[in-house]
């Protein structure tokens, strides 16, 4: 699914380690740890608290404590987290169990004892890519359901809505991976996959979350979809995500002044670097993170205006030639922090970037919890927090950890 599908992917770059061993990674249940400061630092030391994330049964069953020798070594189901917003004085985050998917939800108060909502509908097939909360405290979340893209909301994170939007052409499914708030309402992005599996962009517009309508937009030749939205002031709207295959492409950016009812494609030789796969607004600029078109390393973007951008380098975004992923990016006191995951010789592994400028970024310390991990999402908060899944190759269970202030 989506983006963490990319990663579930590629991570059995580690496959043959995990063929040789074949024993689960040790999910912990429960974690002996101390509350963070409520007025706290959110800079980032190379300590994390892992949260406890309420699972299925069949998850909650899985050993703990101990190396399991298994074939086949993978439970029944797993678990993903793809967004994590703040919710009325608390935490929600969002995602889905697969296999067959179904979208999940999931509520705290504090960041380390998440439980499973149990009213939000969950058709088969059916995921949430993202989430954003409005200006009267309630949440908007969108993915897709049965093929079509959905809409679910939800006022006090108890009881939700869920909405399926007009289908596109015949055989055709349609998924919306990113949104965002704007002057005018919200605007949402994704892609159609055709009966060909033939990506293409699209975008949607409501002034209310009820009501949606498809924006115009102009499409580079091929395939494409779009991985993130952020809003620049106003009714300025920024899309970012892959022209071309999902794979091998190369960033697209779209530009919207009109709060998403139409769009203008952004040219620029930066976007050669890599394919983008989320943005977030600072002021008029922004920031656009993704990994390389050879996938040999992470990569970030830059722009002052939206238009023109350049693309950053350095050793944090380096992995030796293996894939490295910046997979969300968000704002926080010091800057910009990005979250993503890594190819290695093992598991793979969660990673987690700063920048004070969204020019130069740096790789921080790897934590023991992280290996196995791979991390979807990204929420600047005090403390900050990072989510996504964990226990690669073996158990694939949603996780949220947050960072040691200090």
């Amino acid at each position: 699914m989506r983006r963490i599908r990319l990663f579930r992917s590629v991570a059995a770059v580690g496959a043959a380690w995990a063929l040789a061993s074949c024993s689960a990674t040790p999910l912990p249940r429960s974690a002996a740890v101390a509350s963070p400061s409520a007025t706290g630092s959110s800079s980032v030391s190379a300590a994390w608290l892992t949260a406890r994330v309420e699972q299925p049964g069949v998850i909650e069953a899985a050993p703990t404590d101990a190396p399991v020798f298994c074939s086949p070594c993978h439970p029944s189901v797993g678990t993903y987290i793809d967004a994590l917003v703040q919710f009325r004085g608390g935490y929600l985050a969002v995602g889905h169990d697969q296999p067959p998917s179904h979208a999940a939800a999931w509520a705290s108060a504090d960041g380390l004892m998440w439980k499973r909502a149990t009213s939000l509908p969950s058709p088969d097939g059916s995921t949430i890519s993202a989430a954003v909360t409005k200006n009267d405290g309630s949440v908007l979340a969108v993915g897709e359901s049965a093929g079509r893209a959905a809409v679910w909301r939800s006022d006090a994170g108890v009881s939700w809505t869920l909405t399926a939007l007009p289908a596109p052409e015949a055989d055709a499914q349609e998924w919306l991976t990113a949104v965002a708030a704007s002057g005018a309402g919200f605007v949402a992005g994704g892609y159609t996959e055709s009966a060909t599996a033939q990506r293409t962009a699209v975008l949607w517009h409501s002034p209310d979350g009820v009501s949606w309508v498809r924006g115009s937009a102009a499409l580079p030749a091929g395939q494409s979809e779009v991985r993130g939205i952020t809003s620049v002031g106003g009714t300025n709207i920024l899309a970012v995500g892959i022209a071309g295959d999902e794979r091998r492409g190369t960033a697209a950016v779209w530009r919207s002044t009109d709060a998403g009812s139409t769009w203008q494609a952004v040219a620029s030789p930066a976007l050669a670097a890599g394919r983008m796969l989320a943005v977030v607004a600072a002021g008029s600029a922004a920031v656009a993170v993704g990994e390389r078109e050879d996938q040999t390393g992470a990569a970030a973007w830059y722009s002052a205006d939206g238009l023109n951008w350049s693309s950053a380098g350095g050793p944090a975004l380096d992995n030796f030639g293996l894939q490295m992923v910046m997979d969300s990016i968000t704002r926080d006191g010091s800057g910009f922090v990005a979250a993503g995951w890594q190819s290695d010789a093992g598991n793979g592994s969660a990673v987690v970037w700063r920048s004070a400028d969204g020019r130069t970024w740096v790789h921080l310390p790897q934590d023991a919890s992280f290996l196995g991990a791979g991390l979807a999402c990204v929420l600047g908060s005090t403390p900050l927090m990072v989510a996504g899944t964990m226990g690669w190759p073996d158990t694939h269970a949603a996780q949220v950890w947050l960072a040691r202030p200090g």
